[in-house]
């Protein structure tokens, strides 16, 4: 038997005591298998998301999953299998309220055996999840390093007490998506950055030969021809960047 220590709606500790209930180890391995060759893929976020829910599933025999990502700010991303789990999983941040929400809050997994139990804590997402026929969930959130990305949320139709071994292997999956979701940030806003500098460059590259070219057909200096641009640019609304682009490649002549 082991005990696991969670949160609930309060911020309390709350156990949940029990078996292991992960019973073949290969099961185990397939799974983590699959889901780490769907994290090395770096960019195919969704098909990463589908396959961790999938791996959850068969590794702890639930009923359904769901992934929220929340990385980028107040937009989230949210996953579910089967479908009828979405809007579940939607409830929850619409009202503020539920599991997901308040293992988000707090960093800590939420370990509920029955849901009809906390109608008071959390009466819409409650009443959707009976309403669905899910009568227990667990959700672990999606950690890598100090940054917390999503929250993995794992539902069975019949109540469960959820175990050390459940929490950990559902924790396990969601860290090895969670490091998947920070990489592929990672590379999403440097490949955004590269773009602007490249963008920021071209930009100075053509100015600088359009002031060339208006310097030397009107006997001016860079300097004044650079203002000319910029006095066109205002006048017809249009970016300094155009101007220059119409002055180097089609002739404009100012």
């Amino acid at each position: 038997m082991s005990a696991s220590a969670a949160l609930d709606s309060t911020g309390r500790s709350v156990f949940a005591c029990g078996v292991v209930r992960v019973s073949d180890s290969q099961v185990l391995v397939a799974a983590v298998s699959r889901l780490a060759d769907a994290v090395a893929v770096v960019g195919e976020t969704p098909r990463m998301v589908r396959q961790l829910m999938d791996s959850a599933i068969d590794v702890l025999d639930l009923a359904g999953c769901t992934v929220t990502l929340v990385q980028d700010g107040p937009e989230r991303f949210t996953a579910a299998t089967p479908d009828a789990l979405l809007e579940v999983e939607l409830c929850q941040h619409r009202t503020g309220r539920g599991p997901c929400v308040a293992a988000l809050r707090h960093g800590a997994p939420i370990a509920v055996t029955d849901i009809g139990r906390r109608r008071a804590v959390w009466p819409e997402f409650c009443a959707e999840a009976v309403r669905q026929q899910f009568s227990s969930v667990a959700v672990v959130p999606m950690r890598s390093g100090d940054a917390t990305v999503g929250a993995l949320g794992m539902y069975t139709h019949e109540p469960r007490d959820w175990t050390e071994q459940d929490l950990s292997v559902g924790g396990l999956l969601a860290s090895m998506a969670a490091g998947h979701i920070v990489k592929s940030t990672a590379i999403r806003r440097q490949e955004q950055l590269t773009e602007q500098l490249t963008h920021a460059l071209d930009t100075r590259i053509i100015v600088e030969q359009a002031k060339g070219v208006l310097a030397n057909a009107g006997r001016t200096t860079p300097d004044a021809a650079y203002e000319l641009i910029r006095a066109h640019a205002r006048t017809n609304r249009v970016p300094v960047q155009a101007v220059a682009k119409a002055i180097v490649e089609l002739g404009l002549r100012i």
